[in-house]
């Protein structure tokens, strides 16, 4: 087995070490970017593709819609299946199943789904790993201690596609197309209105 002189060694050691110190750094440097990014959207619309997968019944099923926020609210407002939502405001929670006509309404979840949330979330509990950065784009992907893997696809460190895998092997997929940031959001889009003969289970606490 070939060896290297005791110099020569240690200045390789010197060199990993700096190369791994510049990635850590320039991932710093990508997410306080991405932070700040974040900070300047008050308004948010765009265009969502969703795939869930189940490994032990390998079953994938697709949907899509529109998403849209700003300071107090986040909606998610499905085409297919149609008529499902999922409304978060201030700190209630709303999912909403057309096909059965059944809501769920809950003060006391935890949910972060707005994207800089969601990042930030996963961000602190996880190992980091640059895959790539050039241009606009920007491809990371977050090992969490729970053995979740979290791939996270930027264009101008805005949030392009999220995909979460699971020790188990299941998966689900958003990818987000045709944004508009901080332009004006259509009128009433966060006045939803559940059917009157639906069927509300409202597990808020302090209602």
């Amino acid at each position: 087995m070939a060896t290297f002189p005791m110099s020569k060694l240690f200045l390789v050691l010197i060199l990993i070490a700096s190369i791994s110190f510049c990635r850590a750094d320039e991932l710093d440097d990508i997410y306080d970017a991405i932070l700040i990014k974040y900070s300047k959207v008050k308004f948010y619309e765009a265009e969502f593709e969703q795939e869930n997968y189940w490994k032990s019944i390998d079953v994938t099923q697709s949907s899509h819609g529109m998403i849209y926020f700003d300071v107090d609210n986040f909606l998610m407002k499905y085409e297919q299946p149609e008529g499902q939502i999922l409304f978060i405001q201030n700190d209630t929670v709303t999912i909403y199943d057309a096909a059965t006509n059944q809501a769920m309404i809950s003060n006391n979840m935890n949910i972060e789904l707005r994207p800089v949330n969601l990042i930030s979330e996963y961000w602190e509990s996880s190992d980091k790993k640059l895959n790539f950065s050039e241009n606009d784009l920007t491809k990371i992907t977050l090992k969490t201690e729970i053995n979740e893997t979290i791939t996270l696809l930027l264009e101008d460190h805005i949030l392009a596609e999220l995909t979460i895998h699971d020790e188990d092997e299941n998966f689900v997929l958003y990818k987000f197309k045709n944004a508009k940031i901080n332009e004006q959001l259509p009128a009433g889009v966060f006045d939803v209105e559940l059917p009157e003969d639906a069927n509300i289970i409202d597990n808020r606490v302090n209602k």
